[in-house]
């Protein structure tokens, strides 16, 4: 996911970052955006005016006016700031429980116990 943002960061022109954060250290934050010193990162919860318009992010959700975006585990969203149309974009393509290793032997489990069943039904 990190590689995937790095590569937006630095193929879109993009001015502002807003990060919602509920979690994360702020100094991992600032940190990790350090390597784009053209890009202004806002952490939430913070309120700011840009072009004639109020902002507000908080963890919840980034506000303007009519505009309400709710923030989602891996992902991010591309917000043009003069059409206020937005984009989402997903980072995580594969969610974990596919690739985790419990949910993967369960599923090796369930299959073999499907296959003894089957011959069972065979053999009778």
């Amino acid at each position: 996911m990190r590689y995937k943002l790095l590569v937006t960061l630095k193929e879109m022109p993009i001015d502002h970052v807003l990060v919602s954060n509920a979690k994360t250290k702020q100094s991992v934050i600032e940190h990790f955006f350090e390597e784009f010193p053209d890009i202004e990162v806002k952490i939430s919860t913070t309120r700011w005016n840009q072009d004639g318009k109020e902002w507000v992010l908080s963890n919840q959700m980034l506000t303007q006016d009519t505009l309400q975006i709710r923030p989602y585990a891996g992902t991010y969203c591309i917000v043009d700031s003069d059409s206020l149309i937005y984009e989402r974009i997903y980072l995580d393509l594969f969610p974990q429980e596919e690739t985790d290793i419990v949910s993967i032997l369960t599923e090796a489990i369930q299959k073999a116990m499907g296959s003894l069943e089957e011959s069972k039904d065979l053999k009778s």
